[in-house]
């Protein structure tokens, strides 16, 4: 995979909107900035989407707690 690196000027109101949506997600800025870039290329149709990773099931017993098993 070839990576290109982009310098992206912000004003400090993006800036300060970035960190804490980063902050908000448990992300750094850089990885949030190309999380919100990877998003917005999708939904326009330009980069196939990715599908999230899918979350196994958890089962419960009839109190509401975890069943292991």
């Amino acid at each position: 995979m070839i990576v290109t690196r982009l310098k992206l000027p912000l004003e400090q109101a993006e800036y300060t909107a970035l960190l804490k949506v980063a902050g908000d997600e448990l992300r750094n800025p850089i990885d949030q900035a190309r999380f919100i870039l990877r998003q917005e290329l999708e939904r326009r149709g330009l980069l196939p989407q990715i599908e999230p990773p899918a979350q196994p099931v958890q089962e419960t017993n009839e109190r509401g707690m975890n069943v292991t098993g």
